[in-house]
């Protein structure tokens, strides 16, 4: 089997599933642009005009209203990718350096009753140990900077977040390094070069196309020593470990074993008689618009929300990840996955905001937004059956109290011997 490899070398999430992997600094479906575009900007104190690059997001539509574009800068030699919107979260911007920094930029529109900023600081500073807090002054106003160590023990990292409110909008920026890679006060300069059109900006150029990537091919060793286990089941389908490894070329009837995509269609095949392979998919995003005609995607903040069996699928990390919803737990705010190719024990939990808007996941490789969930007609999930057999025993309760209190007043009238 014919597998790309990442130009930026290994990504322990990088989620494949048929033949290729979508290379981090490819052009292919990249709608981020560099070069100054003949506009006015607000903001842009750009101290490193010159030997930075600039990128440009065009803005998009929110159901609370329109969202601006942006730009920021990143330094030359990183790479840079767009990723798609959802109904949460906007403008997600990941750039990468060749030694495995990654620095996202994305936009959170706010609400009263569903996300807001106080949610998403707390989600974030929950993830760090000795997090630690003060104020920056950007352009276009005051931030707060949180830093910290990945709580992840094996990571090793640091993790920078800064957060700017403007007009409704949480401008969210994330960096994640190694101490001596990066100067900490990498995230404080891009911020510092945010800036926000005020007059519609000209369509910039567009990206040179990147060289072409060698193929490569390889067979099917055990790789590592829990490469195969059982970590957990959904449902009664196992989910396996692949011992971090994530570009083994070893094709199975569902995708390459054991990445996050081939979980999902061996979920949808076994389950619901979907096919073993979906046409088109080749990394783990590409599912939001190449699945099987009657599976329903749902972005995420749309409505319904998710429920048990459905997939959820991420933007982030250069060919997204995606993984099935196991439970969902409405009133507590919590849903519970099941993934292979990241999580150590095949579970993770995401928070749930208004039954509908699921939280931003932070790894060592950025940040991963969901884009939304897949949803087939032929799924009545557990939580689907529940309800409808509560209405059943609602149901028949009240049947059984109507008969019983006719059988009261007939026993009143006529005696027990009649009734």
């Amino acid at each position: 089997m014919n597998v790309y490899r990442l130009l930026a070398g290994p990504v322990i999430w990088a989620c494949i599933a048929g033949a290729q992997v979508v290379p981090w600094g490819d052009s292919a479906g990249l709608t981020a642009r560099v070069a100054g575009a003949a506009s006015t900007w607000q903001g842009s104190s750009d101290a490193a005009a010159g030997r930075w690059v600039r990128a440009h997001y065009g803005g998009g539509a929110a159901p609370t209203g329109r969202v601006p574009g942006y730009s920021v800068t990143y330094p030359t030699g990183w790479t840079v990718r767009l990723w798609p919107d959802s109904l949460a979260f906007y403008g997600l911007l990941q750039s990468r350096s060749p030694a495995g920094s990654v620095l996202d930029v994305m936009i959170v529109p706010l609400r009263d009753h569903g996300l807001t900023m106080a949610a998403v600081i707390a989600h974030d500073a929950g993830l760090l140990t000795g997090a630690r807090r003060d104020a920056a002054v950007l352009p276009l106003g005051r931030a707060l900077h949180v830093t910290g160590r990945a709580a992840a023990a094996e990571s090793g990292r640091l993790e920078d977040f800064l957060y700017l409110r403007r007009r409704g909008l949480l401008y969210r920026f994330t960096l994640s390094y190694h101490a001596g890679l990066v100067d900490g006060s990498l995230l404080q300069e891009v911020a510092r070069s945010l800036a926000i059109p005020v007059s519609p900006p000209q369509p910039p150029p567009p990206l040179p196309p990147s060289p072409p990537v060698a193929q490569t091919c390889c067979h099917c060793p055990p790789f590592g020593r829990d490469w195969g286990n059982v970590l957990t089941r959904v449902d009664g389908i196992p989910v396996y470990s692949n011992a971090g490894n994530v570009d083994n070329g070893c094709g199975g009837t569902y995708g390459i074993l054991y990445q996050c995509v081939e979980l999902v269609q061996r979920y949808f095949a076994v389950r619901w008689g979907y096919p073993a392979i979906w046409y088109g998919v080749y990394g783990a995003a590409d599912m939001v618009l190449h699945h099987p005609v009657d599976i329903q995607f749902i972005p995420n903040g749309g409505s319904p929300g998710p429920r048990a069996g459905d997939a959820l699928v991420f933007y982030g990390g250069g060919v997204g990840h995606v993984a099935l919803v196991a439970h969902v737990d409405a009133a507590g705010g919590a849903m519970i996955l099941a993934e292979e190719n990241w999580s150590a024990n095949g579970e993770a939990v995401l928070s749930l905001y208004d039954g509908r808007t699921v939280a931003i996941r932070n790894s060592a490789y950025g940040s991963y937004v969901v884009a939304g969930w897949l949803h087939s007609p032929r799924n009545a999930s557990i939580g689907e059956r529940q309800t409808r057999r509560e209405a059943a025993s609602e149901g028949e309760g009240a049947w059984r109290s109507l008969i019983a209190l006719a059988r009261g007043v007939c026993q009143a009238r006529y005696g027990r011997l009649l009734c």
